[in-house]
């Protein structure tokens, strides 16, 4: 069933790929049946998935647990094990309506799925392209994991997305802090990304000058200078520490300052670098965003030798797809029906090859 809802709404979005501007298929309302096709089909998988991954198994344990508890004694597991108080909220919440672990999974990556799609049309402005960058962000693979069995961080994650989105719209600033709030108390390691989204509301940023400290940044990576410099993070922050300890390294394939992930970083960042560049239909907000990649990717990359450093990539890697998807939408030229089909065709092949079409098979 999945398959087939998968492969009619997949229709939809290559319809929109050769359709023209003008075409009535482009309305707002077309776009309702494959952009909810692909929220129930994430919320599906995510929730039907990844239970032989322990983190989903912990997270079922804790939720059964504060089920059942009160309000008092759901914070007080804040106080005693530092788990962020939005999450024992969320926890608790759900909890007054269900007691059942599955229907947890369920609430919460259908939560996540719907707030991507709001994020998105309050980004493009437009229901088909939405639909079209929701597809893409199924192909690029991550975004399953974390409302599937990241659970804490894929909701931080939600909040400061739709944060983002709200101040590339021009949208009042109180508005922005409480999403940004909102965002670090579902996942302390969301500090520092959420306050470098708001140095993009606060501050003009000039995109050269964030893209030499970026290269500055890339350089500390790949000869472990990253490492020496947050020393003294080390001793001071506890996560920094536990998660930089070697005994890890049995547990985290790949180790550390990776090249494949600079490369999934770097890749996107050259591409939308030169867009921004060569192209005059890109909207006026898009350096922005492309700013925003480059600040939270150099978050990554100053501290690459961590372990399950990728889960820090994750707060860039949620970018791309809009920062990559804008410059083949909105290309008006000649060629624009192959461009947009060479663009889904990138991403259908990354998916395949990612296997982030796997899920979709019953298990």
């Amino acid at each position: 069933m999945l398959i087939v809802l998968f492969a009619l709404a997949s229709v939809w979005i290559l319809a929109y790929a050769l359709v023209g501007e003008a075409s009535l298929f482009r309305h707002w309302v077309n776009a309702l049946f494959p952009l909810g096709a692909f929220v129930a089909i994430t919320t599906v998988v995510a929730a039907e998935s990844n239970y032989d991954v322990i983190d989903k198994s912990r997270y079922a344990v804790e939720f059964e647990s504060l089920s059942f508890a009160s309000l008092p004694e759901a914070f007080y597991t804040a106080g005693t094990e530092g788990r962020e108080p939005a999450f024992l909220l969320f926890n608790w919440l759900v909890g007054t309506i269900t007691h059942d672990a599955h229907v947890f999974f369920l609430i919460t990556a259908a939560l996540c799925s719907l707030m991507l799609a709001t994020t998105l049309w309050v980004i493009l402005g437009s229901g088909w392209q939405t639909a079209v960058v929701f597809y893409l962000t199924y192909c690029f693979g991550f975004f399953i994991d974390y409302s599937s069995f990241l659970l804490r961080q894929g909701l931080s994650i939600s909040f400061l997305f739709l944060a983002l989105a709200l101040i590339l719209r021009g949208a009042k600033r109180p508005w922005v802090i409480l999403l940004l709030g909102i965002g670090v108390l579902f996942h302390w390691s969301s500090a520092v990304p959420a306050g470098l989204i708001l140095l993009i509301a606060v501050m003009r940023l000039r995109t050269d000058i964030l893209v030499g400290v970026w290269t500055l940044f890339s350089l500390s990576y790949f000869t472990g200078l990253n490492s020496r410099l947050a020393d003294p993070l080390g001793s001071h922050i506890e996560q920094v520490e536990t998660y930089s300890d070697p005994a890890l390294a049995q547990s985290y394939a790949g180790g550390t300052n990776r090249p494949i992930f600079w490369v999934l970083s770097a890749g996107p960042l050259a591409f939308a670098y030169a867009a921004r560049k060569r192209l005059d239909t890109l909207p006026e907000w898009y350096p922005k965003l492309l700013n925003a990649f480059l600040l939270l990717n150099c978050y990554y990359l100053c501290l690459g030798f961590v372990y399950f450093s990728d889960r820090l990539a994750a707060y860039s890697w949620s970018i791309v797809p809009v920062l990559v998807a804008l410059p083949f939408l909105g290309w008006s030229g000649k060629g624009q029906r192959t461009v947009r089909l060479g663009m889904l065709m990138l991403f259908t092949g990354w998916a395949v090859y990612f296997g982030s079409f796997a899920s979709l098979q019953p298990t």
